[in-house]
């Protein structure tokens, strides 16, 4: 058994296909067969179930997936724990954020490591707070900043900032600076696709006042704020959105801000990582340019 055909089964597992995982390893579908058939002969139990439309785990293969992951985590901790002793931060830093401090935070933080580390390039992806919380569970990403606390015992929370949130309107739709619960959902709205952390931080918000949001006008959800700025600007419907996000548009006069009466909407931005992945020297010294940045402990 050789790390090879762990990271093979892994990725069929993942992908439930031989194709797809082969595409994910940069190899050729003969060479991950082989190597799931390598791995089946050696521990001498089937792994997976194949059909016409897809690859399966049986029971067996469900059972051993647990410690393939432990053994590829223990061999990435290893070799993590070596480069330490380089200290050498180089290389690519991927971080995954949300719509909102990916707006905001994010490029401040981003100029601030890059100017410490010029040599370090970049992948940051936008994504919503729930698959970002997925991707750093199922380490396929080490740092995330999202718009939620996660109650997660394999996820580590560190808080950035405080964030408001604010309704966004525009100034066709006359509407006054504040307004009453009541009032606000008689309007349409522009939301922010599920698993939005603005999205989901409003509508529990409104449940906790005993408000049924399935009753809600959601007549238009996006995925990213360009094109829920601009339906908001044609008069389409209203939003709530970071209070930080749309600061010039406000002052501008190009759209409205309005507080809600009795409705509390104040959440935190927060770095999380995974509590069983230990961070390489990249994204630890990234991690320590947001402690020193925000002060958390």
């Amino acid at each position: 058994m050789d790390f090879k055909q762990i990271e093979a089964f892994i990725n069929v597992a993942k992908f439930k296909s031989f194709s797809k995982a082969a595409n994910a390893c940069f190899l050729s579908q003969p060479a991950i067969s082989s190597h799931i058939s390598s791995l089946e002969k050696q521990l001498k139990i089937q792994l997976f179930d194949r059909t016409s439309k897809e690859v399966l785990l049986t029971p067996a293969g469900s059972s051993f997936l647990n410690y393939a992951i432990d053994i590829l985590n223990a061999r990435d901790k290893a070799i993590s724990n070596l480069a330490k002793f380089n200290e050498t931060v180089s290389g690519k830093l991927k971080l995954a954020s949300s719509t909102t401090p990916c707006n905001t935070i994010v490029p401040i933080l981003i100029k601030n490591f890059h100017t410490l580390y010029p040599e370090v390039s970049f992948d940051v992806m936008e994504r919503s707070s729930r698959e970002i919380i997925e991707n750093i569970i199922k380490f396929d990403c080490e740092l995330g900043i999202i718009g939620e606390l996660v109650n997660d015992e394999k996820i580590k929370s560190y808080k950035l900032i405080e964030d408001d949130l604010i309704v966004i309107s525009a100034p066709e739709f006359n509407l006054p600076s504040s307004i009453k619960i009541e009032e606000l959902l008689k309007y349409p709205f522009v939301l922010r696709e599920e698993g939005s952390a603005t999205r989901k931080t409003f509508e529990d918000a409104l449940q906790k006042q005993g408000f049924d949001t399935s009753n809600m006008e959601i007549c238009f959800e996006v995925n990213n704020l360009d094109s829920l700025l601009q339906f908001v600007r044609q008069g389409l419907g209203i939003s709530v959105v970071s209070s930080q996000v749309f600061r010039d548009y406000i002052s501008y006069g190009l759209i409205k801000e309005t507080a809600i009466e009795n409705l509390y909407l104040k959440r935190y931005i927060y770095l999380i990582l995974s509590s069983k992945r230990t961070l390489t020297p990249t994204s630890k010294a990234f991690f320590n340019l947001c402690k020193n940045h925000f002060k958390f402990d």
